[in-house]
């Protein structure tokens, strides 16, 4: 299906206008005899016009057509689109023509629009099937190159190159529901600072927007490039929009605003930086200062510290050599006592050994025996006398044993009865004996046993 062809006399005619754009009549091409030598623009092959069930008027291919014809693979919605394009187009007071290829062939419009004087053209392009984001930005290019404007036209719910370039998406009519845009048209929402897309655009009133410029292709900002599409709730990213001067005065003036905030923000966090910085430089000095202060202390401390230590160390030096002092004083004591004691038993024996002197062989053995009788006739035990003879534990006395225990001492010497054994009896020869002992004070009395023995013979003790 094709709404152009080629005319061998009046050239280009089109089936979507009524005198066929060179004022021909329909019926001057449709079923006439002998049938006009119609050809397709595209691949030169022959067509011949047609109208379908719905009253649509279009060139068809003739048997034997190329398969690489690009009108062939059109789809009639498609075509469908196509024609509406140019209708509203030539509602709207502009000049359309479908199918129209560029002199070099480096474009193909679907419609291609001009203003009545001639100075602005734009392309309609009716894009149905997949194209890929290079393709569509190649093919921009192209009319660009040729000062053509250019809106794609998409009908998909959802369409990859939205925003890439100049394009619109669109829902085909329902009932008594035009031809509406429902993607690519927006609106700039200050308070929001959100681009918003125009929901439910009247085809017809979008094009009149784009042919008398009150309606204009614009680039988004990097920071706005998320937009608002309300029909679907959600956003959605868009390059590029069919927009207002004023709303893109009001994105200018809102990211204006949003610069002037991030300055703020800016010159605000690098107060806040500054005075972070100086916190923790005040900061920084406080602690220097406390651990200067703290190390000032802690010497003053160790230096204390030391210095008790000296001074323990000196009164420990103090006491030692106090106690050495104390040890030789001790020492020179005791020695002196030794001396003293060693002297006191030197004369205490050189007093015994006179006083046992004092007595012979017959007279010892003559005391032994009084004794002896006199403790069998009282405890009726035989006496034993210690073997060792004067003992110094004994005052220089021998000690007397009944049962092997200590009973008495026999004649201890009256130098050294400080040596006897408490409360034990002392037995002695005669009164006179009996006086000496007694006389020093160092016993009782009671304790001292005597004898009537004489003093008469004088014998050696040894």
């Amino acid at each position: 299906m094709a709404f152009a062809a080629l005319h061998p006399e009046a050239g280009r005619i089109d089936a979507t206008l009524p005198d066929l754009g060179c004022g021909l009549a329909w019926d001057a091409v449709h079923r006439v005899r002998p049938r006009i030598a119609l050809r397709c623009p595209e691949c030169g092959h022959g067509v011949h016009a047609k109208v379908s069930p719905r009253k649509l008027r279009y060139f068809a291919h003739d048997p034997g057509r190329p398969a690489d014809c690009v009108w062939l693979n059109e789809s009639l919605e498609h075509h469908l689109l196509k024609l509406e394009l140019a209708t509203v187009i030539r509602s709207v007071g502009w000049h359309a023509q479908l199918e129209v290829r560029a002199p070099d062939g480096s474009w193909r419009a679907d419609v291609l629009a001009s203003s009545l004087d001639g100075t602005r053209r734009v392309a309609w392009e009716a894009q149905l099937s997949p194209i890929t984001d290079e393709e569509i930005r190649d093919r921009t290019a192209r009319y660009q190159a040729d000062s053509i404007g250019v809106c794609w036209v998409g009908v998909a719910d959802r369409v990859s190159w939205m925003g890439i370039v100049p394009s619109i998406r669109v829902r085909d009519p329902y009932g008594d529901r035009p031809w509406t845009v429902v993607d690519g048209v927006a609106g700039f929402l200050y308070d929001d600072g959100v681009w918003s897309v125009v929901d439910n655009l009247n085809l017809t009133t979008f094009m009149r927007w784009v042919l008398h410029e009150q309606t204009i292709t614009h680039h988004v900002l990097p920071r706005y490039r998320r937009v608002w599409l309300g029909t679907e709730r959600r956003l959605a990213r868009r390059r590029m929009i069919w927009t207002t001067q004023r709303s893109i005065g009001e994105e200018i003036r809102h990211d204006a605003m949003r610069q002037r905030q991030e300055t703020w923000k800016r010159r605000q966090e690098e107060r806040e930086r500054q005075a972070e910085q100086r916190r923790k430089e005040e900061a920084e000095a406080r602690r220097q200062e406390e651990e200067r202060q703290l190390k000032i202390t802690q010497e003053a401390e160790r230096a204390r510290a030391e210095e008790r230590r000296r001074q323990w160390i000196i009164e420990v030096e103090k006491n030692r050599q106090q106690r050495k002092a104390e040890e030789r004083r001790q020492q020179e004591i005791a020695h002196t006592a030794e001396q003293k004691r060693l002297q006191q038993e030197q004369h205490e024996q050189q007093d015994a050994y006179r006083w046992w002197d004092d007595l012979s062989s017959a007279q010892n053995e003559q005391f032994r025996a009084a004794v002896t009788e006199l403790l069998w006739e009282k405890e009726a035990i035989r006496v034993e006398f210690d073997s060792q003879g004067p003992t110094s534990g004994n005052a220089y006395g021998i000690a007397i044993y009944l049962r092997h225990r200590l009973y008495g001492v026999l004649r201890p010497s009256p130098a050294s009865l400080h040596r006897l054994p408490h409360a034990v009896p002392v037995f002695v020869r005669n009164t006179r004996e009996a006086r000496l002992i007694i006389d020093t004070g160092k016993i009782d009395p009671d304790r001292v046993i005597h004898f009537d023995l004489p003093d008469n013979e004088q014998l050696s003790l040894i």
